[in-house]
């Protein structure tokens, strides 16, 4: 459900892990925008290690753009929380998506939607480029 809400929201110019994109799109749509006109700038933003360091407050509060049910907000919640067990003990997540969980790359594109590409997207119309 989440994903059919936000596939219509994300932009043109958005590629990681979303459906029927790939890195070698990514890689062909830069090639043909530095041929096909001027370019003066290009943002190289280092990711790494992100779905770690996701802040769930903000999470959160992107989701409320789009999602009115605090049903599934509340259980999009509990899930970012749930953390791991070690040694018998629950450990508690405080920030972070976990990693190779089917729902971790649809909300890492949330927060980048909200986080990036929207303020890139601004930036190029406010620039005219």
């Amino acid at each position: 459900m989440l994903t059919a809400i936000y596939e219509a929201d994300f932009l043109g110019f958005s590629y990681g892990f979303r459906p029927g994109r790939s890195q070698h799109d990514a890689l062909d749509a830069l090639s043909m925008g530095i041929k096909s006109r001027k370019v003066n700038w290009i943002l190289d933003a280092d990711i790494s290690a992100f779905f770690d360091s996701i802040d769930h407050g903000w999470m959160l509060n992107f989701l409320e753009h789009r999602i009115a049910d605090r049903r599934m907000l509340r259980l999009v919640s509990k899930w970012l929380r749930a953390g791991v067990m070690e040694d018998g003990k629950r450990i508690p997540a405080e920030r972070g998506t976990p990693q190779g969980a089917v729902i971790s790359p649809l909300l890492a594109n949330v927060f980048l939607h909200y986080a990036l590409d929207l303020w890139a997207h601004r930036w190029r119309q406010v620039s005219g480029n």
